[in-house]
């Protein structure tokens, strides 16, 4: 460890990125393990916001989730290319779709989500409840912030 003018260089511990990366590899590794090839986390993120959100549009979606639309369509025309979405036109403008899960998008994603928190469950198993809590609300701070 060496001196910048009086001030401690950082190590690699000292990083809170540092620290975020390894607990983000770790846990894409273990949504990799629970869902494999099935559907990637972007994707599932995109399904979760449309099943939390009946009637979401895909401008919303691309605001909450921070996607670019060129990113999203085509995730979009996948779900649909599935079965797994259904798109409603809005009433008063016909160029707004309104966004639902079908009966098939529905189930998998219920299936979906039971083992990513199966996996989470076992990741974050060495944090109590409420540490868990913390954390959540901390990373929830610092990417809404942002």
């Amino acid at each position: 460890m060496q001196d910048i003018e009086g001030l401690r260089a950082p190590v690699m511990d000292d990083l809170l990125g540092y620290h975020l990366r390894r607990a983000s590899i770790l846990d894409l590794a273990g949504f990799a393990e629970a869902l494999g090839d099935e559907i990637k986390p972007i994707p599932f993120t995109v399904l979760c916001l449309i099943d939390e959100t009946p009637s979401i549009t895909a401008a919303e979606i691309g605001r909450q989730a921070r996607l670019q639309r060129a990113n999203l369509a085509p995730i979009l025309a996948h779900f649909d290319t599935q079965g797994w979405i259904e798109r409603l036109a809005d009433d008063e403008d016909q160029r707004i779709q309104h966004l639902h899960l079908s009966e098939t998008g529905a189930e998998a994603v219920a299936e979906w989500r039971a083992r990513v928190m199966a996996q989470e469950e076992r990741t974050f198993s060495a944090l109590t409840p409420r540490e868990r809590e913390v954390l959540r609300q901390l990373l929830s701070r610092i990417w809404k912030g942002a």
